[in-house]
């Protein structure tokens, strides 16, 4: 293989924690065999449609999801433990897509469809463990998406994910802005006096 080629290619991933997507090879105007040459070499493996990943690099199951539907947010639990109100639980990935968007194929996720304001409202980027960005609720929608949805949650879970979130200081208004838009005052009002 052309060493020039290779090392652009490494050069790449090590920009990208690791990946090369067939974008980037588009991007950098290199010619797909060569990546090929370097998965039948060992240096990459194909992780999903489109996406590689250079050995030694661990799979980020969020990056992996988005790359692959474009459209999924990061829901729920899920939102959760990216904002750091809950550990990691090796539980099944919770996203939600539009009313319409097929899921038939989506593995390791829990599939909602919502409409425009449940899908569309508190929408924001953030950074996985593994520094990559993916959509997902930004804390606010986050926190008030606990508080509706408990049953989600054990009781220990819930009080952890409650207490971390009030003590990330969300913005109040945007917390009060989503309650009022989602009909749940009553139960922000709660939550707030019992763990904030």
């Amino acid at each position: 293989m052309e060493k020039k080629k290779l090392a652009r290619l490494l050069e790449i991933s090590e920009n990208n924690d690791g990946y090369v997507s067939m974008d980037d090879l588009k991007l950098h105007s290199i010619e797909r065999t060569y990546l090929s040459l370097a998965v039948e070499d060992g240096v990459f493996l194909r992780v999903g449609k489109g996406l590689y990943l250079r050995k030694g690099y661990e799979k980020d199951p969020y990056y992996l999801l988005h790359h692959t539907y474009k459209r999924a947010l990061i829901a729920l639990k899920s939102a959760a433990i990216l904002w750091g109100l809950l550990p990691e639980t090796g539980d099944p990935l919770m996203i939600y897509l539009p009313t319409g968007y097929m899921t038939k194929g989506i593995v390791g996720a829990k599939c909602r469809h919502v409409g425009i304001k449940e899908y569309g409202l508190g929408q924001a980027l953030v950074v996985t463990e593994k520094d990559n960005l993916v959509p997902c609720f930004d804390l606010e929608r986050t926190l008030l998406d606990v508080i509706r949805h408990p049953e989600l949650y054990s009781k220990q879970e819930l009080k952890l994910a409650l207490q971390n979130g009030f003590n990330k200081n969300p913005d109040q208004e945007k917390l009060e802005a989503y309650a009022s838009a989602f009909h749940a005052e009553d139960a922000l009002r709660l939550a707030e006096a019992l763990y904030r």
